[in-house]
């Protein structure tokens, strides 16, 4: 009797401790480049439940924003107040962002990440919104220059 107790247990461990049993799903490492003035790639597909690790890497000469928002119906007067209305980062719970060499910060309410020339950041988070989204940078010019791109999530 000892033995069986023994062996169940060694059972119910070896089901625990089996990989995939009931690890969290890996994080999905995606890279995007800012530079003048466009984002590469220009669109990024994603899963929706699927950890990401978006890397943003500005190798412009100048700063960059990146934001993610639902795509306006004509242009905002102001696109900051609307971007933080209509933020993709909206409802998602923490979002981290880690800036190279600088520390990170997570927050429940992010809408936008600035990098400086040369400057990169992690934005980790886990898409639960399904849809299509517009990428934008909205330093003066850059948008209407062409900095925008699309996310997508399945």
């Amino acid at each position: 009797m000892k033995r069986l107790a023994i062996l169940g247990i060694i059972g119910l461990l070896a089901v625990a401790l089996a990989p995939g049993a009931t690890a969290a799903p890996k994080a999905r490492k995606v890279s995007m480049t800012m530079t003048e003035f466009k984002f590469t790639p220009q669109t990024i597909t994603l899963q929706a439940g699927v950890p990401v690790e978006l890397i943003l890497v500005n190798k412009g000469t100048v700063e960059h924003e990146f934001m993610v928002y639902v795509p306006p119906k004509a242009p905002p007067d102001d696109w900051d107040e609307y971007v933080m209305v209509n933020t993709f980062f909206q409802r998602m719970g923490e979002v981290a962002v880690e800036f190279a060499g600088r520390g990170a910060v997570a927050s429940t309410s992010m809408f936008e990440v600035e990098l400086q020339k040369g400057r990169s950041a992690t934005i980790i988070f886990t898409p639960n919104r399904k849809g299509t989204f517009e990428i934008g940078c909205h330093v003066e010019g850059h948008y209407e220059g062409g900095m925008k791109g699309t996310l997508i999530v399945k």
